[in-house]
């Protein structure tokens, strides 16, 4: 069930599937999990055939059922995520806004209850996320050939890297590239081709950055998840739902979709745009995601440095 969950905000520009991670408390046991399928240990492990020493050292069951919810999720939601984002964008979005909210607000009592709270580095986390949030985006990719895949492979490392931060949404990554778009619509044609090298670089990318983020959560716990924190509270400003596009860009069927946008109050945007604004529906959604998070959220700092 974490796997579907975490495959299914690894769609949504904005939300990090390593923040899904965090609430269920796996985040420390996914680092460990996957930092381990690179280390030297393991090989000495396959090369004196000791599978199951093996097995248990990378905890491959986990990884498995973990890998697997996601992959069901992103091959199964995408179409319906895209649909939703459409039809629904205020109600989605204001969803999403819930749950990040009361996520950042959760880890950011656990980091004060526990004394672990680093203020430079929640600063330097809001920061950077708030900028990242305002990049504009690259233009927009078609496909590709040739050398070109490797462009797709580096992209599928650089998404992955963020989808692995609580607050560092891979998906945006690939928006800012330009390449969101298009990988959507391939993930839901089925394109073997296109998932496969796409998912060759995530793999680069995961086990290399594991090793380096499991490294400094053990050694400087609180800096780490003061700045994350700082990550995830800056992501709500990707995550407001009241936009106004300032720039479009035409998507890969021709269609204009937004390529800026800013954010408005409620009422201004009902002004500016001449529609309904959802306001009472956007705050009782927005209230029943967090309401959720806050009852099953985990967040614990013990967790993470083991």
């Amino acid at each position: 069930m974490t796997g579907m969950l975490m495959g299914t905000a690894d769609l949504v520009p904005g939300i990090s599937g390593g923040s899904v991670a965090l609430l269920s408390g796996i985040y420390g046991r996914l680092l460990t999990a996957i930092s381990h399928l690179s280390h030297r240990h393991l090989l000495k492990l396959v090369m004196g055939r000791q599978v199951a020493k093996a097995w248990h050292y990378v905890d491959g069951l986990f990884l498995v059922n973990l890998g697997l919810g996601m992959a069901t999720a992103l091959l199964l939601l995408s179409k319906l995520i895209t649909w939703l984002l459409l039809v629904q964008p205020l109600i989605m979005w204001s969803l999403f806004l819930g749950l990040i909210m009361v996520a950042s607000l959760l880890l950011l009592q656990e980091l004060y209850a526990q004394n672990q709270l680093r203020r430079s580095w929640l600063v330097l986390g809001l920061v950077v996320s708030v900028a990242l949030a305002n990049v504009p985006m690259l233009h927009t990719v078609d496909g590709f050939s040739g050398w070109g895949y490797l462009w797709l492979m580096a992209a599928g490392a650089l998404a992955i890297t963020a989808m692995i931060l609580p607050g560092v949404s891979g998906s945006f990554m690939l928006l800012m590239l330009g390449i969101y778009p298009f990988l959507i619509a391939r993930l839901a044609a089925l394109d073997v081709q296109i998932i496969a090298i796409f998912s060759l670089g995530c793999g680069f990318g995961l086990i290399a950055f594991s090793r380096v983020i499991s490294y400094l959560l053990k050694r400087h716990t609180a800096a780490v998840m003061s700045l994350l924190a700082g990550l995830m509270m800056g992501s709500v400003v990707k995550l407001w739902p009241w936009k106004h596009t300032i720039s479009y860009r035409l998507n890969s069927a021709g269609l204009e979709v937004p390529l800026q946008q800013e954010n408005l109050m409620p009422w201004v945007y009902s002004q500016m745009t001449g529609s309904d604004n959802q306001l009472i529906w956007c705050i009782l959604v927005c209230c029943l995601a967090g309401l959720l998070v806050a009852k099953f959220g985990r967040i614990q700092l013990q967790d993470l440095a083991t």
